[in-house]
């Protein structure tokens, strides 16, 4: 993924709407260049410090989204090693079908 792509793709993901094979790109892309790293943490702090400005809630943007690029690279974790034990299982069954009726 190219900078132009990812900084596409923010707003997408401030809203929780890249699938996991896109998000999995973002977030290795946003960790290796600062540039979008810093056009990231703008609009985040657009995205979500100004609600919380206005609402005097306590905002620290940096914790806050260090803690959303760890949740999708764990949410994309969890989603390809959902998919790798499907495959497993689905594997299994054919070798057993198979086998069964030798």
């Amino acid at each position: 993924m190219d900078c132009k792509e990812t900084q596409r793709c923010i707003p997408m993901f401030l809203k929780d709407e890249l699938d996991w094979s896109t998000a999995q790109k973002f977030v290795e892309h946003v960790y290796s260049c600062s540039d979008c790293m810093e056009e990231l943490s703008i609009e985040y702090l657009l995205f979500e410090g100004m609600s919380r400005i206005e609402n005097a809630d306590e905002f620290d943007m940096q914790k806050e989204l260090e803690k959303r690029l760890n949740r999708t690279i764990a949410d994309v974790r969890r989603k390809k090693q959902l998919k790798a034990g499907l495959f497993l299982l689905i594997s299994l069954l054919l070798c057993i079908i198979l086998l069964g009726g030798a």
